[in-house]
């Protein structure tokens, strides 16, 4: 489990250009996404870019703050694709998609954590950090819905499901105690023997 790949969606009554617009206009994020501290112009990194690249920096639910630079390195009509480095480090995108009612904008990230604490921590804290997530991007769907004055169509989804992770963070400390137990029980064999 060494990365992240989260899949973000707002459904919402806002038509796709209008919605775009809106997301696009990075430098503007702090003004309706509170746990956006600050969106700040940045000297590219990528050379495969468009020379285009601005840090990001939010407040998380969890007592740290989360900075990254993100890249762009495609550009749709609908759509952006960026490379990510700081905290984290990985592949972002996201997609304005028309749906019946207004749009859907689906968000895709692919991150590897690069703080050792968060590494260190990864395997443990996993539905920790999914949930961290998970109210951040709900908190941008609320925010963004009520400054283009319209209405979410579903509550924002994200994948993955919190429940999976806690079962595979439990799955891995059970077999870590089965081995343990195992481990104590062949050396108290070996020790009548």
């Amino acid at each position: 489990m060494p990365g992240y790949r989260f899949t973000d969606d707002w459904y919402l009554t806002a038509q796709p250009q209008t919605a775009r617009d809106l997301l696009r206009r990075v430098e503007d994020w702090p003004d309706w996404w509170p746990s956006s501290l600050s969106v700040e112009p940045a000297p590219p990194r990528d050379p495969r870019g468009t020379g285009e690249a601005w840090t990001f920096t939010f407040q998380t639910r969890l007592p740290y703050r989360m900075s990254f630079q993100a890249d762009v390195v495609g550009e749709e009509p609908l759509g952006v694709d960026t490379t990510i480095v700081g905290r984290v480090r990985g592949e972002g995108r996201w997609r304005v998609l028309p749906v019946p009612g207004g749009s859907r904008i689906h968000f895709d990230w692919l991150v590897d954590p690069q703080l050792w604490w968060m590494r260190l921590l990864s395997p443990l804290a996993r539905p920790a950090f999914i949930w961290n997530h998970q109210v951040l991007m709900a908190e941008g769907a609320r925010g963004f819905a009520d400054e283009l004055d319209e209405t979410l169509l579903e509550p924002p989804g994200c994948t993955p499901p919190l429940r999976s992770a806690t079962l595979q963070v439990g799955a891995a400390l059970g077999l870590l105690a089965g081995l343990v137990l195992l481990g104590r029980r062949v050396v108290g064999r070996s020790r009548l023997s």
